[in-house]
């Protein structure tokens, strides 16, 4: 079963590329014409931002839909953790074979996935925001994704 995680940088990076413009583009023209830069346009309603900073901010599931993966059915699972860009990742199966939810260790340790985690991983669930760790089980795995060092989600199998 192979999973796919789309990295928020690596989004950001194809999203600002898609909407780069030349050099000379209407922001140059303007400072060259009147001294000043042109105003920023507001973001649009809704607009994903790189950093929740809102100290009210939880974690939360933002949702799940059924999309195709190389031909075979999948799903996108949307979430986002409490001061962190929201983040996205593919799941092999229908999204009707799919449970994504957030989990507490406590959740964890009654559902018998605790221990499949290595002490490394443990602490990094631990701190979680909130105490809370996406946890996605399809038909025949399940996995948690803690934030680790590098500020990123990464995935822990927990079943297999």
């Amino acid at each position: 079963m192979r999973r796919w995680r789309l990295a928020p940088a690596g989004a950001m990076m194809l999203l600002a590329s898609a909407g780069c413009a030349p050099a000379g583009d209407a922001s140059e023209r303007q400072v060259e014409e009147t001294g000043a830069p042109a105003a920023a346009p507001a973001p649009a309603p809704g607009a994903i931002t790189a950093r929740t900073t809102s100290a009210s901010a939880q974690s939360r599931l933002l949702g799940k839909s059924d999309f195709t993966l190389r031909g075979k059915p999948a799903c996108k699972i949307a979430y986002a953790y409490a001061g962190h860009a929201p983040d996205t990742l593919f799941w092999e199966e229908p999204c009707a074979d799919v449970t994504a939810r957030l989990a507490s260790a406590d959740d964890l340790q009654g559902w018998g996935k605790w221990r499949r985690l290595d002490d490394y991983a443990r602490q990094f669930v631990q701190a979680m925001p909130g105490g809370r760790v996406l946890y996605v089980e399809g038909s025949f795995s399940a996995s948690v994704y803690p934030v680790g060092t590098s500020g990123d989600a990464y995935e822990v199998a927990v079943a297999d």
